[in-house]
């Protein structure tokens, strides 16, 4: 194996959570739970951390075995015989492991990876100036990730933190950000903001993190932004499935606005004729209440449609046979969804035992690809917006280079909706380094000059991962782009109704 060509990494285990311990304190809770942690180090040369559930690691163990992929989420997985696993020869940048299964156990770590180049079909100045030259390895860079990655809500997002790593696995292999090796320490609130609040702080004063990326943070937002706006610290793109990524000076969209994608979905659904409009709407969820909000004063007017009917849920409730028989009296023939893919099963379960087939609607990335397979969600039909394109689509350079590095470092995952966020949310941060020019290669990337480089973009779209993001320096907030994407859940499976165009509401 040719160490100058390749980088690994140590995996470190320790603590687990029972699976079923887990699913049931999320039904307790309805919004998330605490799962002790478990690293594996990954990044440039093997330094720093990206922490992942038990999960997680039960799927990178298995990626050891079968050699060095990462298995779709939920997916059936092995476990690492006792000993030392050799994955083999990988691609430059692809994180490796040695571990004995049920120990603590640290692995060797190689030296840095010598810079690569990008591939062919990527312009440099789109990729965030990674594909430069890169004469020297400059100060590693480090980035933190917080997010709601266990219980029964990690079955959306676990795409998002694999894929936060396989984008730092990506820009290293192209040389670094502006050639500053990239380090993704990833932390897991279970849905609790005090909790997120003190991981981002965690991250700030011990993992010297100079930004976020991609934080899923819908459940704990409120902890989270309080945060990040208290130590002046950048998040740069999340789930967009709460106002607060449009208020606050220091949360960076990677798309357009959860109230947008509001109106996109209904839109949708207008659409494709569907104007008498029912929504459930969960309580748990702050978001969901504001949604509702949005909807009832605004929302479905600008969409072209009318609120027949709304009923506040539960995420435990278990029937929803009242809801769909006052839907369907009311005369709804789109029926919102303001919950998880779970509860959207079960929806779809009690109004197919009436007789009740309305077409169902809801924002992007609240659902899983085990979820999104149920026969029954499928034969009504699902359809939603998302802030940025299509993961089914691959007609764009920036949705072909998304493909390209989920073929290369994690062939067995599905792309998917939270995916492709996390993906996005990396080459925004790229596009905005690379608006600072020589400056960022003058020294260390530091929050200072990361805000600075914000500040730079200007009508961005990611060559087709987004439509026109723009920041302003020293903004109040961000401001969203207004335009928003379709996707559609069919019998056939997902698809996008008008492929990767951009649909401005």
């Amino acid at each position: 194996m040719d160490g100058t060509a390749r980088e690994q990494a140590d995996l470190h285990l320790t603590r687990s959570v029972p699976a079923l311990a887990v699913a049931a304190a999320l039904l307790l809770t309805g919004c998330g739970t605490r799962a002790d942690e478990t690293e594996i180090r990954a990044g440039a040369a093997g330094s720093g951390t990206v922490t992942l559930t038990s999960e997680s690691l039960d799927q990178l163990r298995a990626a050891a075995a079968g050699g060095g992929t990462v298995p779709v989420p939920g997916a059936p997985t092995g476990e690492v015989a006792s000993g030392t696993v050799d994955t083999g020869p990988l691609a430059p940048g692809t994180t490796t492991s040695n571990a004995t299964a049920g120990q603590d156990t640290t692995g060797a770590a190689a030296g840095p990876a010598s810079p690569a180049t990008g591939r062919a079909n990527q312009p440099a100045a789109a990729r965030g100036g990674a594909d430069a030259a890169c004469t020297e390895q400059l100060p590693p860079v480090a980035l933190g990730q917080v997010g709601t990655f266990s219980g029964l809500a990690g079955a959306v997002s676990a795409s998002a933190r694999t894929t936060a790593a396989i984008w730092a696995q990506d820009v290293n292999a192209r040389g670094g950000l502006a050639c500053h090796p990239v380090t993704v320490f990833a932390r897991d609130d279970g849905g609790d903001p005090a909790k997120a609040a003190a991981l981002v702080r965690e991250l700030h004063a011990q993992s010297k993190v100079v930004a976020l990326i991609n934080s899923v943070v819908v459940f704990s937002v409120a902890g989270f932004r309080t945060a990040v706006e208290d130590l002046q610290l950048p998040a740069v793109g999340g789930e967009l499935l709460a106002p607060d990524w449009n208020e606050s000076a220091y949360m960076f969209p990677q798309g357009a606005g959860f109230f947008d994608q509001i109106v996109g979905f209904l839109k949708q659904g207008v659409e494709m004729g569907k104007k008498k409009i029912a929504t459930l709407y969960c309580v748990e969820v702050t978001a969901c209440s504001e949604g509702i909000a949005y909807g009832r004063s605004e929302g479905v007017k600008k969409a072209g449609g009318e609120l027949v009917y709304d009923s506040a849920i539960s995420l435990t409730q278990t029937d929803f046979t009242a809801q769909c028989q006052n839907a369907k009296n009311a005369g709804a023939d789109q029926l919102v969804l303001g919950m998880d893919g779970s509860a959207m099963t079960r929806v779809a379960r009690s109004c197919a035992a009436i007789g009740y087939k309305p077409l169902l609607s809801g924002i992007g990335g609240t659902i899983s690809s085990a979820q999104a397979a149920d026969p029954t969600l499928r034969s009504f039909g699902l359809a939603v917006a998302s802030g940025v394109a299509p993961w089914t689509e691959t007609d764009t350079p920036g949705l072909k280079a998304y493909r390209d590095a989920l073929r290369r470092y994690a062939p067995s995952l599905a792309p998917d909706g939270p995916s492709i966020q996390a993906w996005t949310s990396g080459q925004l941060l790229e596009r905005a380094v690379a608006g600072l020019g020589a400056k960022a290669r003058s020294g260390p990337l530091t929050t200072a000059l990361i805000l600075d480089a914000l500040g730079t973009v200007k009508n961005e779209d990611l060559e087709g991962l987004t439509a026109g993001v723009t920041f302003t320096p020293n903004q109040k907030h961000a401001v969203s782009s207004g335009c928003i994407y379709y996707e559609l859940l069919t019998p056939d499976g997902w698809t996008a109704p008008k492929g990767s165009r951009k649909v401005c509401v």
